[in-house]
């Protein structure tokens, strides 16, 4: 297993739950963006298996998806790519060059959740190879018996469970190809306008805001983290902080179809409230 130190921490997580063991991984540096550095990723075989990032979660970068997967399919591994929120930038005609190569991974993983704004439990994967996922999946007995349909329990780990699709496909029905795209491309260009309203006020903005994340600091961490604590007690919007780059900062990601420019534009200035109070030492 090859993967960025700056995988998602659920990774470490399917990695242990799966058996392979963390010390199996070989863990490759990330950019200054928190892409997976292309240059530093080992030579690959038929034993590997590469995991790749649609949506840095504190940057919201995206890996070389087409250079590190032309690169896999020559040597025979297999690639996954973990695109939580980052992969619905394929449905929109604007961001969709982000995703340029991941056609040529072997399984993908997503939520509907966090881009869609679809309830929890909506996670969806894909996988290229049909055989290779019932092989893992199937379940076997002598009093089970398989129909001449789809079943479900050779395609996921439950053998039962509820009907949790149809969320999703409700709202997919009626957003349609144009009203997700529409849905997509609106969380970026409000995080965009996050970014410059935010530098107008004297913010220093962290990323390239590429997708929907915003990584911000104040003048030191010790403002950075009190401005946090004042943004999540007013009530007004509320932010997370993350680390980057070993720098506690803080994490606004966009992601309610909701959100408008007058939401961003009192969201910022709850920010700059929230840095004087920090400043002032209350």
């Amino acid at each position: 297993m090859i993967a960025s130190r700056q995988a998602h921490g659920t990774v470490s997580k399917a990695i242990a739950l799966l058996g392979f063991g963390t010390d199996n991984v070989e863990w490759v540096d990330a950019d200054a963006e928190g892409r997976i550095q292309t240059d530093q990723v080992p030579q690959l075989d038929e034993s590997c298996i590469l995991l790749l990032q649609a949506g840095n979660v504190n940057s919201g970068a995206f890996d070389d998806f087409k250079t590190l997967c032309s690169k896999a399919q020559k040597a025979g591994a297999w690639v996954h790519i973990d695109g939580a929120f980052g992969l619905w930038a394929a449905a929109s005609k604007q961001l969709e060059h982000l995703t340029r190569g991941i056609e040529l991974a072997d399984s993908w993983s997503f939520d509907g959740h966090k881009t869609l704004n679809t309830p929890y439990d909506s996670g969806i994967i894909m996988c290229r190879h049909r055989d290779a996922l019932v092989q893992a999946l199937h379940a076997a007995g002598a009093y089970i018996t398989y129909s001449d349909k789809r079943d479900g329990m050779l395609h996921t780990p439950e053998m039962s469970r509820r009907g949790r699709i149809f969320e999703l496909w409700a709202a997919l029905k009626y957003l349609g190809k144009s009203g997700i795209d529409d849905l997509v491309y609106g969380l970026h260009l409000r995080a965009r306008q996050f970014a410059e309203e935010l530098r107008q006020q004297g913010f220093e903005i962290l990323n390239e805001v590429v997708f929907n994340q915003v990584l911000v600091a104040c003048e030191s961490e010790a403002i950075t983290r009190a401005t946090i604590t004042h943004i999540q007690g007013a009530g007004e919007c509320w932010v997370g902080g993350t680390q980057w780059q070993q720098q506690d900062v803080i994490r606004v990601s966009v992601c309610s179809w909701a959100t408008t420019s007058e939401d961003v534009t009192r969201s910022v200035q709850a920010f700059a409230d929230a840095r004087e109070l920090a400043r002032a030492g209350g």
